[in-house]
């Protein structure tokens, strides 16, 4: 199964790379985009231990940030009393949530190198000029990155902690917030805002590689709003109506500013290559016309082939696209197997009527005469004798 998706994966990347460099890329084995991929693994895995170990020195500071959505949501008065809100029931729970905290703060500070690596590995083959791009687009993705983490800690995560907090009240259930259960909670919440929010940074990117263009978003946005909230609904750590809609909300603005840059994009396009985009709507145009059937036309008949429409050898020609159009004379082997049909049922006892080729024998011969015509002949000749003999 891995090998079937790491091919795909590997088929994906080449054509990214011959789009990007053109004819000038060859395509390569196996082996080697399996090496690239170990290699992109290795220096996403080495950064992030390192920031894993720089992080973890200030884990005390992250505990106590952590902690303070539960005094924004008004569980707790002060941080000394979200301190006491939590309770611990395992042994290794305090140590595992200091290296919890200390992973995620490593992700978010070592994000944009994290996505430098990832760029590299899927757009393979960039010029010297497109790889200045990436820096700008680096930049954004991590700005955007950033911007859904710290959405999640000031808005939607608060609201989902009292969320919680109420409905449990409402089934007069007492709240013990196990530590291990809420800073996991916690960082996953912030971690999933933040990638969600990274649909531009992916949408741009197949629009840039002509995957994706305004035409098709403009015609499928309703398929990708459709898209977009069952994605928020699998990614987000809480079934609640409420934190979902505070995920698809703005993921749904970002693609209407995604559409609006794939417009701008294209008109940009269109003043530098106009050339080009005209023989894309010819071509365009010419598939429409030969996809278009005939379901619609009165005259049409789904029952015909192409090679009805042909003249047949003798000149006579069916037209089934017309119905009311009759021929005016039969086929000649029509009429010739209308007159032979005629002559041979003429007659008066067509059942017993054979051809004129097939005449019937008057008598059979002797050798096909029954044994028991054999008999008679046999019985009235002892008659005659024995009539003679009196």
């Amino acid at each position: 199964m891995w090998s079937g998706i790491l091919q795909k994966v590997f088929k994906v990347r080449e054509k990214v790379a011959l789009n990007l460099s053109g004819a000038t890329d060859e395509e390569k084995p196996f082996m080697e985009h399996l090496e690239d991929l170990r290699t992109m693994l290795v220096r996403m895995a080495i950064t992030l231990v390192v920031s894993t170990i720089g992080t973890f020195v200030f884990y005390k500071d992250l505990f106590r940030v952590i902690l303070y959505p539960l005094v924004l949501s008004g569980l707790c008065a002060d941080m000394e009393a979200a301190r006491n809100y939590l309770v611990n029931i395992g042994v290794a729970s305090p140590f595992m949530m200091a290296i919890n905290v200390s992973l995620i703060t490593a992700v978010i500070i070592s994000f944009p190198l994290l996505l430098v690596f990832l760029l590299q590995f899927i757009l393979p083959g960039l010029k010297p000029n497109e790889k200045k791009l990436l820096f700008p687009a680096i930049g954004i993705g991590t700005g955007l990155f950033l911007g859904g983490a710290s959405f999640a800690y000031w808005v939607v995560l608060p609201k989902a902690l009292f969320f919680f907090d109420q409905f449990a009240e409402s089934l007069g259930i007492k709240q013990m917030w196990e530590i291990s259960e809420y800073i996991t909670f916690s960082t996953r919440f912030i971690l999933v805002f933040g990638i969600s929010f990274e649909l531009p940074v992916i949408v741009m990117a197949l629009v840039k590689l002509d995957f994706l263009n305004f035409k098709i978003m403009k015609s499928t946005w309703r398929h990708a709003l459709v898209a977009i909230t069952l994605f928020a609904a699998i990614i987000t750590p809480t079934p609640d109506v409420l934190t979902l809609m505070l995920m698809s909300g703005p993921l749904y603005v970002l693609y209407a500013i995604c559409v609006w840059l794939a417009y701008i994009m294209e008109k940009k396009d269109r003043a530098a290559f106009p050339e080009y985009y005209a023989q894309i709507e010819k071509d365009e145009k010419e598939l429409e016309q030969a996809g278009n059937d005939d379901w619609d036309n009165e005259n049409y008949n789904p029952w015909s082939s192409a090679d009805d429409d042909d003249d047949d050898k003798d000149g006579y020609q069916k037209d089934y696209k017309k119905p009311s159009a009759t021929p005016s004379a039969p086929p000649p082997e029509v009429e010739k197997a209308a007159v032979v049909e005629d002559d041979y049922y003429q007659g008066e006892d067509q059942s017993s009527q054979m051809p004129d080729d097939e005449p019937k024998p008057e008598s059979k011969p002797d050798e096909e005469k029954t044994l028991e015509e054999l008999a008679r002949e046999d019985e009235k000749r002892s008659g005659g004798s024995e009539s003679k003999g009196d």
